[in-house]
């Protein structure tokens, strides 16, 4: 849900909070110690909130990897938020450089 329907909720006098409600889908993966998983983005998923139990790095569209040096644009992301996803995206990949758990929180 954008945050401009947010506000038309709080605007419609539902309440003076901005705030998101429950996800449409939840996963979690276990990811173990610098081993890439490919997520399957659910269909008609357009947002994603990830939580973490330790750091962690996730790519859109590819598989993450720990970064070393990275100067061309391809690295991974570290501990991402909220996230819009495109249209042609299937996949994300995550990885961590120590056990841990991700859950991810689809939007429609």
């Amino acid at each position: 849900m954008a945050l401009n329907e947010l506000r038309k909720i709080s605007d419609q006098g539902r309440g003076d909070l901005d705030a998101i409600p429950f996800p449409t889908y939840v996963d979690a993966r276990a990811l173990g110690i610098a081993i890439n998983e490919d997520h399957t983005i659910p269909t008609g998923a357009k947002y994603v909130i990830f939580s973490a139990t330790a750091d962690f790095y996730a790519k859109i569209g590819g598989t993450a990897a720990i970064p070393v040096d990275v100067t061309d644009g391809s690295g991974s992301e570290l501990n991402p938020i909220v996230r819009h996803i495109s249209d042609s995206a299937t996949t994300i990949g995550l990885i961590a450089p120590a056990a841990c758990e991700v859950t991810m929180s689809f939007y429609n």
